[in-house]
């Protein structure tokens, strides 16, 4: 198949991350071609991405840009220009390895995407999304989808279709103006849009392969981003793919002292699997790189105690929030499941 990896991004403070991801699959994937829509690139970056001979800068925008709901749009957009497969990859991954060991062995007609972080939102039980979006439901997922990574081929153009449909509905542009924490669980970001579809009796005889947390992809978000079990996987087997940073912005961060809960997320970003993955490239991604190094003693200790191994680094506080994570989780998934609960019932009184 004729295959690219799609890559969007019209953030220029987040020109680092994108960097970083080019750099990362020019040393593993150096043969595959990268459409890279970058409608913002100052002369620059364009010099200086002129070293990837793979990569293919588009610099006009989409036909309508809605920040990280574009997916659907700039998938289509390529299948419409001749390829057979298109591998969506969010601009804040690193890739460790060749990626066609998680995707050579997909039959055409499958679509992939990833298991969501660990969160307060993960759960899909009973296919909440596709129900709360009004959809009949076709099978059940016992989590939701993270869209970081999303492979499709021309198979899956009426997917793109529907989801590119909901994402513009008025509905879901009103509530993307409220904060993330307002915004219904359906509703969140398009990988909720995604799920809900993928549950749905129209497009649940699509094969689906799930590249699993912790084994072929980490899912960075915060102190709770990276786990024993996870480590100790990737420690003791083949380590993941993709390194995700979705939830912790290193490049970005202002790296303040406050509480001490604060203290500790930024240690735990500081010595995170992306930071430490980052060291390498830190000559090459150009201005602003001096985030790659620790900000604070301990953050310097934990690395040397960990022989700068993102699976040793930062454990004794992963075995601290692992506690945390068990102990919030059983209090958390009361409270969805009595708001998920509520917000059916209601609908179902309208419909009555």
């Amino acid at each position: 198949m004729k295959s690219t990896i799609c890559i969007s991004e019209d953030r220029p403070i987040c020109e680092p991350a994108l960097r970083l991801l080019l750099l990362s699959l020019d040393l593993h994937n150096p043969e595959k071609i990268i459409s890279l829509f970058y409608p913002v690139a100052s002369d620059e970056f364009l010099q200086w991405v002129r070293r990837f001979s793979q990569v293919r800068v588009q610099t006009e925008r989409l036909r309508i840009g809605f920040e990280w709901d574009v997916k659907p749009q700039a998938m289509m957009l390529l299948l419409e220009q001749g390829f057979d497969e298109v591998i969506w990859i969010d601009s804040d991954i690193i890739v460790t390895r060749e990626i066609s060991t998680v995707f050579s062995d997909l039959r055409s007609d499958c679509i992939a995407a990833t298991e969501d972080a660990l969160g307060d939102d993960r759960n899909d039980e009973n296919a909440l999304r596709t129900r709360l979006w009004g959809l009949p439901v076709g099978r059940v997922l016992p989590f939701s989808l993270n869209s970081g990574v999303v492979r499709i081929t021309k198979h899956h153009y009426r997917l793109l279709e529907r989801w590119w449909e909901l994402l513009q509905t008025d509905d879901y542009r009103a509530v993307q103006k409220r904060e993330w924490g307002q915004r219904p669980v359906h509703m969140k970001g398009d990988q909720d849009v995604l799920t809900a579809l993928l549950c749905s009796s129209e497009f649940f005889d699509l094969p689906l392969f799930i590249l699993q947390r912790g084994k072929h992809i980490l899912q960075f978000n915060g102190v709770y981003g990276y786990t024993i079990a996870e480590r100790t996987r990737n420690l003791f087997g083949d380590g993941p793919v993709f390194i995700h940073s979705f939830a912790g912005k290193p490049w970005l961060h202002q790296w303040e002292l406050g509480s001490l809960r604060e203290y500790i997320k930024n240690v735990y970003l500081d010595v995170s699997p992306y930071t430490l993955e980052a060291r390498s490239f830190k000559t090459q991604i150009g201005a602003n790189s001096g985030w790659v190094e620790p900000h604070y003693r301990l953050s310097r200790v934990l690395r040397l105690l960990g022989l700068g191994r993102r699976e040793l680094s930062g454990l004794p506080v992963a075995a601290l929030m692992d506690m945390v994570r068990v102990a919030k989780g059983k209090r958390s998934a009361m409270r969805t499941g009595r708001a998920a609960i509520a917000t059916l019932a209601s609908e179902d009184r309208d419909q009555s």
